[in-house]
């Protein structure tokens, strides 16, 4: 204990592993944060999932992107009320309003609209009735659609539920009955001639949250103002209740990260990144270290038949090409799930021969030292020297070979990732890389999605590099003489 007491305060007077040790606190703590609060199913259940991301906006910028720029653009926004705004009781009829009001000042239109409803329940056996209405700054009170609930089968007993596994989900923008409401009610008080068919082209979202100019025929000016959005829940003869109503206003910038094609929010895959990353870049380095110094020690101590066979074996895997066997295992094996772990069981088998080839002539010097004779002398066993004289002495190095195992892990996963062998499942900073190069994004100028992940990756390999030089003058005689 003293000697570890002695190495880190030797080691913190270095700015550099100050300035490591720091970093790998920022790590490690958001790892820790991270397996916290994320569920163990992330990866398959949220991830993987993408009816997980169904109202989350496509490729869209980080939401300070926007103060780069001169317009105001339309942020992701979500509604969600569990309690109905205003009841209306009527004999054998309840009425639920459930209500938004929000004032549109953007620049541009919306991604999309959608309301979600969740676990209803009633009891008659005629089915709720729902209507989704839209009031506009333009005084335009529009009911875009309306619908009945599935209707109790006849071996169902009441109470009656729906949507409780997955909400009903209503895609304003994407709803024809909803258009085609929109657009009469448009062509009326404007006197425009808007039809079906040009919707495509016009886009949908400027109907909700806009009106025909007069200056060019079907184009449309961006409505401001206040806008609101309610549901209408009519209940018959007896109780019933709405677990929550969600209006969701699609934005064009989401989050601090953004988000990709499909809609995940990056943020969360990034911060996922932590612990998978750390994960795999220490249990290969704990692997690694340990058997490169079993067999380097017994190599260097024992001799013999021992030494060569060691010896060499280490120069056969040693000059086998690491990233090829990588590729070609993954590749073999993917099919059996668990991928992160096959590649930390590949870099073990193959990363082994340096550190042995190393600690062999340092364990052989240590040997010819007088107190290894005087215990030998004792009659203390092989075990017992290797034990408490050997490895006390290769200590130092040891530890500072294990740091400087920890990025090359990382950096083979996400090299791993990046060429498309990693665990699709698992979201890693390099099989979010490889997803963002897969589907254009630098071509296509979606930066948020491969500039982050790229400075994790490069941010992590510095961290225990910083570590690895402050430590390297003290571990290192020479360079201690010297400086």
């Amino acid at each position: 204990m003293s000697f570890v007491r002695e190495l880190v305060k030797k080691a913190w007077e270095s700015w550099s592993t100050r300035i490591g040790i720091i970093f790998l606190a920022i790590l490690i703590i958001l790892s820790i944060l991270v397996v916290l609060t994320y569920p163990i199913d992330f990866g398959t259940r949220i991830w993987s999932n993408p009816s997980y991301w169904a109202d989350s906006p496509r490729l869209a910028p980080p939401i300070w992107a926007s103060f780069f720029t001169m317009a105001k653009i339309p942020t992701h926004t979500a509604f969600k009320l569990t309690q109905p705004t205003n009841i209306q009781v009527e004999e054998n009829l309840i009425l639920m309003e459930y209500s938004v009001e929000t004032n549109y000042g953007y620049d541009d239109y919306p991604s999309f609209l959608h309301v979600l409803i969740k676990n209803v329940t009633f009891y008659s056996t005629k089915p709720p009735r729902i209507e989704v209405w839209i009031s506009r700054p333009d005084n335009l009170i529009v009911r875009l659609t309306s619908f009945t609930i599935r209707g109790p089968s006849p071996i169902e007993e009441p109470p009656y539920h729906r949507y409780v596994e997955s909400p009903y989900r209503i895609i304003l923008t994407q709803d024809s009955t909803s258009i085609l409401n929109l657009i009469y009610s448009l062509n009326k008080k404007y006197n425009s001639n808007i039809t079906l068919d040009e919707v495509s082209i016009i886009g949908s979202e400027k109907l909700f949250f806009g009106y025909p100019s007069k200056l060019r025929e079907k184009e449309f000016s961006i409505l401001r103002g206040s806008y609101r959005l309610y549901v209408k829940i009519y209940v018959y003869e007896g109780l019933g209740s709405v677990g929550e109503v969600d209006f969701i206003l699609g934005g064009k910038t989401y989050g601090l990260l953004g988000t990709d094609i499909i809609g995940r929010d990056l943020m969360m895959g990034l911060l996922y990144g932590f612990p998978a990353s750390l994960m795999i870049g220490f249990l290969a380095s704990v692997l690694v270290t340990s058997i490169g110094t079993l067999l380097g020690v017994l190599s260097g101590y024992i001799g013999g038949r021992t030494d060569t066979v060691i010896q060499r074996s280490s120069d056969i895997v040693l000059n086998m090409p690491l990233l090829p066997i990588l590729i070609f295992f993954t590749f073999i094996f993917r099919e059996f799930g668990m991928r992160f772990l096959l590649i930390i069981l590949v870099l073990t088998a193959f990363s082994w021969p340096g550190l042995t080839i190393i600690i062999r002539p340092m364990v052989m010097q240590i040997k010819s030292s007088q107190f290894i004779e005087a215990a030998i002398s004792c009659g203390a066993s092989r075990i017992w020297i290797m034990r408490k004289h050997i490895l006390p002495n290769l200590a130092p190095f040891i530890i500072a070979q294990s740091i400087f195992l920890v990025p090359s892990a990382i950096l083979a996963e996400a090299a791993l990732s990046f060429l498309g062998l990693g665990d699709p499942t698992l979201p890693t900073w390099g099989q979010i890389l490889e997803q963002g190069f897969r589907s254009g994004a630098i071509y296509l100028g979606y930066w948020w999605w491969v500039i982050p992940p790229g400075i994790l990756i490069v941010f992590t390999a510095i961290t225990f590099l910083l570590i690895t030089i402050g430590l390297e003058p003290i571990l290192n005689p020479k360079l201690k003489t010297v400086i």
